[in-house]
């Protein structure tokens, strides 16, 4: 039986209903919070290839009943691969790693396609929670007033509401007006990494009758493959999603030629076959790429952005969360499960600044006190976000830097980490646990913020990927 949480008399407007937007619509949704939630996108399509839940984010989709008394993370397990283990080459084919993955428990981890997860999060809204979510809208103009906040649409329709999520992406609008950036400085904070990646990902059909690519379908039927293949400024994944219904590859490269930032736009498989025409296992490999079907592939580069000043607006009525905030590598799993972690946690510090306030009245519903302890929870008091930032930055020239062939690549988790900070961090009860302090810091005003202790990232704010997620996840630790 669902609990049912008493409104809180928020309305919240959401511009952008990606994996941000779709989360913070659920999550704000069953914190008794009203919804409207805005995609300029006519369709709640997706392209992109495979995407990774950890057991944070899982944590977090674990809470949403099904009608049928099953969970989301239930649904999202029978869509994606079903692992037992990742395995590590080196880029003569020789097997180096094999690291166990899912096999302790089903919400260890999760790889599936982006459009699946997105699909899902769409229905689960829709379908079982009946939300107000329009798309094919286009956002022209933001307002803020000390208790309003909304947004005027394409056709100059005025949307109100007490408070503006900005879940819209890396070339978010509502940053900007966050900030008070100019176009040429939100421009600025765009860096780029010197790395690119090509993704794909297509129906299996293209390869079952090969010869040469068929062997990507080996045992299929019982469960998924997932293997990396490391080479001195390039690394080749390469697996199966669905028991064998679907083939995905990416091919994380160096980027002399500097590809287009646009990751939808096709890109021809011709570079890859390149990159790795040397190694020993590229006739293996090639067989499945080169059966990649005609505007499958996409090629863009990998950029992050300079940490901005704040998440929140002056008056403290708006948000960005998700990549309009941050932008993640793909090179520690963790775009997606830190979309989720912002929504989660904006939803929850509105229901307990809402509470906290015994006045029913606009002018004292608590939305500026949730606004910006949740920024101090997730980027400032508690430097979570950042880190994880940073650390993917890292990853990505540890993999390019890979040499297994000679056996001087350094820490092999740098493939696949899976440190516990990370992944067993509960970012719901962590927002429950802290608010109250947050509260307390703010109140002493920011030059005492530093008695507080975060709690959600390494003390030292550095990145650490050890791989003891098993150990902490069993309490070895």
């Amino acid at each position: 039986m669902t609990k049912v949480i008493p409104t809180t008399g928020i309305t919240i407007i959401i511009v952008g209903l990606g994996i941000a937007g779709l989360t913070a619509a659920i999550e704000c949704h069953r914190q008794g919070h009203k919804v409207i939630g805005l995609e300029k996108k006519s369709t709640v399509y997706q392209l992109g290839d495979i995407i990774g839940l950890s057991e944070n984010g899982l944590k977090v989709l674990s809470q949403w009943p099904n009608a049928n008394g099953t969970s989301v993370a239930s649904t999202l397990t029978s869509l994606g691969s079903e692992l037992s283990s990742v395995e590590i080459f080196s880029s003569a084919g020789e097997l180096k790693y094999t690291i166990p993955f899912g096999a302790d428990s089903p919400v260890a981890g999760l790889f599936l396609r982006r459009s699946d997860l997105v699909e899902s999060l769409y229905q689960y809204a829709t379908s079982e929670l009946g939300l107000d979510l329009r798309y094919g809208v286009t956002v022209e103009e933001y307002w803020e007033t000390a208790t309003t906040a909304g947004v005027i649409v394409e056709g100059a329709e005025r949307i109100s509401g007490h408070c503006v999520i900005g879940a819209d992406g890396i070339y978010s609008k509502t940053r900007a007006i966050i900030t008070g950036d100019s176009p040429e400085e939100d421009a600025a904070t765009l860096l780029e990494t010197g790395g690119a990646i090509f993704r794909s990902t297509f129906d299996a059909s293209a390869v079952a009758t090969d010869p040469d690519a068929q062997w990507v379908l080996q045992d299929a039927s019982t469960h998924d493959r997932h293997e990396i293949y490391l080479g001195k400024d390039v690394t080749i994944l390469m697996g199966t999603m669905g028991k064998g219904k679907y083939v995905w590859w990416n091919c994380s490269h160096r980027d002399p030629t500097k590809a287009t930032t646009n990751w939808v736009q096709a890109a021809s498989i011709a570079p890859v076959l390149r990159y790795i025409q040397d190694w020993p296992i590229a006739k293996k490999l090639s067989a499945v790429i080169s059966k990649t079907p005609q505007g499958k592939c996409f090629n863009h580069s990998l950029v992050t952005r300079k940490p901005i000043r704040t998440w929140v607006s002056r008056q403290g009525r708006m948000v960005v969360i998700g990549d309009a905030a941050h932008q993640f590598l793909p090179h520690t799993g963790q775009g997606a499960n830190q979309a989720i972690e912002d929504a989660a946690v904006v939803a929850v510090c509105l229901r307990l600044a809402s509470r906290s306030n015994d006045s029913s009245s606009r002018e004292e519903d608590g939305v500026p006190l949730a606004l910006r302890v949740m920024e101090k929870l997730r980027q400032v008091l508690g430097p979570r976000v950042s880190v994880i930032q940073e650390g993917s930055v890292e990853a990505q020239e540890v993999t390019l830097e890979a040499d297994m062939d000679t056996g001087t690549s350094g820490d092999r988790f740098n493939a696949i980490s899976r440190p516990a900070w990370i992944h067993c961090h509960d970012c719901v009860s962590h927002a429950h646990e802290e608010f109250s302090k947050v509260v307390d810091a703010l109140n002493k005003g920011e030059g005492n913020c530093d008695a507080y202790v975060p709690t959600n990232a390494p003390m030292d704010g550095l990145f650490h990927a050890e791989d003891d997620y098993i150990l902490q996840s069993k309490g070895a630790v």
